[in-house]
């Protein structure tokens, strides 16, 4: 395991006590220079050094996921230090791991605040977009989920006529990301270092991203782009699985403890095990950096593309798909109205929690697809947006629930 450069020798960076005694505007650049400057600034608040306004600064909502990202790092390489305190026996090992005690806290407190933020983000997208609760429009967008391959060939149909072109349903945020890229979504330009990364086989593409990792403060633009994200988030997990037994570490998300043994090692050989352990604190960094700029990606892409002039046509083709589907299927849709009646209040609105609606869709689907469903030849089929042998009328044409599973 290659050493990891260190990008912030002690004779290069401010001391702790140092960062806490720059002015507000002097330590809001610190903090925004560098990454391993945040990191050393967030271990400053951790060990209380920073004042008030320097904390509000760094505990600003809107950069409380790098303060995150600062405090996975720092954490998991105040733990190495304490190790290689140990394994001199310096005598230093208590106060560093004192300090060790303080970012750990400060990252699990920092942790709180971000899941808090994110459930309330969640809150806020559920209410501007709250799941379809009527019967016939939940029935029906059930259905599609059941049997997909039948309602997206449907749509590839409908979405031919109407001129639109069809492709293969996105089955992960990848796909998302990729489509929203060749659909002009994410306007990230396509420069010769994305070709070049595009280019690499498995190994060398591992190898770029191993480099981007192990130099914290020069992070290679190319890998954010979002024809790499795929590629990125592979090459980080893989990364992570060879690095795990190398860094005698407890699992993928955790150092544990350093082996008792390790303290009777060569300095060579304990070194390896070190760098491996701080490695794969970086490796920790970088895929939570990953997920940010894949949520960042997913959420742009589902927000242009319901402000794109080709949502309202799509959106019509999956209603006509869906009409087809119900009748074609027709047993399959009375099986999940019939398994959602019991769920439903006076008004006719599906009442469930979403994990109570998730259970249950999961469930129905899986029974709709062993019941065994004849489905109606086409020449048999009505013409008519909906069947008269299903009392399933077709969603109200301004009504956007299906747009969601539905739309690619």
């Amino acid at each position: 395991m290659p050493e990891i450069p260190d990008d912030a020798r002690p004779e290069q960076r401010l001391r702790l006590y140092e960062v806490a005694d720059l002015d507000d505007e002097a330590f809001g650049q610190y903090t925004q220079e560098r990454f391993t400057q945040l990191v050393t600034a967030a271990i400053a608040d951790a060990a209380g050094l920073l004042n008030p306004l320097q904390r509000a600064r760094l505990h600003d909502p809107a950069r409380l996921p790098d303060l995150h990202d600062a405090l996975i790092f720092a954490e998991g390489n105040q733990q190495v230090v304490v190790e290689r305190m140990s394994y001199h026996r310096d005598p230093r090992t208590a106060r560093s791991t004192r300090l060790l005690r303080q970012v750990r806290a400060a990252h699990h407190r920092v942790a709180r605040q971000v899941a808090e933020q994110r459930r309330a983000e969640a809150r806020r997208r559920e209410a501007a977009e709250p799941l379809p609760t009527d019967l016939v429009t939940v029935t029906r967008s059930w259905l599609a989920h059941t049997l997909p391959d039948r309602f997206h060939q449907l749509l590839d149909e409908e979405l031919a006529q109407t001129g639109l072109p069809a492709r293969p349903p996105a089955t992960d945020a990848f796909d998302t990301i990729e489509e929203g890229w060749a659909d002009g979504h994410l306007p990230a330009e396509r420069t010769q270092e994305v070709d070049h990364l595009l280019a690499k086989g498995p190994v060398a593409f591992r190898g770029a991203v191993a480099d981007d990792a192990r130099t914290q403060d020069q992070r290679n633009p190319a890998l954010r782009h979002p024809l790499l994200q795929r590629r990125w988030a592979q090459a980080l997990n893989e990364l992570t699985e060879l690095t795990v037994p190398v860094a005698r570490a407890s699992s993928s998300f955790a150092l544990g403890p350093l082996p008792r043994d390790v303290y009777d090692m060569p300095e060579a050989d304990a070194y390896k095990i070190l760098n491996g352990r701080r490695f794969l604190c970086a490796l920790w960094q970088r895929r939570g950096e990953h997920a940010r700029l894949l949520h960042q990606y997913s959420t742009t892409v589902t927000h242009r593309r319901r402000s794109a002039p080709a949502h309202d046509p799509r959106r019509r083709a999956v209603e006509a798909a869906t009409d087809r589907l119900v009748a074609e299927h027709p047993a399959a849709a009375m099986h999940i109205l019939g398994g959602l009646i019991p769920h439903v209040d006076e008004e006719g609105r599906v009442e469930l929690s979403r994990e109570d609606r998730a259970a249950l869709k999961r469930r129905l689907a899986a029974e709709a697809r062993v019941t065994p469903i004849v489905p109606r030849p086409p020449e048999t089929a009505p013409s008519a947006p909906r069947s008269s042998d299903v009392a399933l009328p077709p969603a109200p044409p301004t009504h956007a629930a299906l747009v969601g599973p539905a739309i690619r």
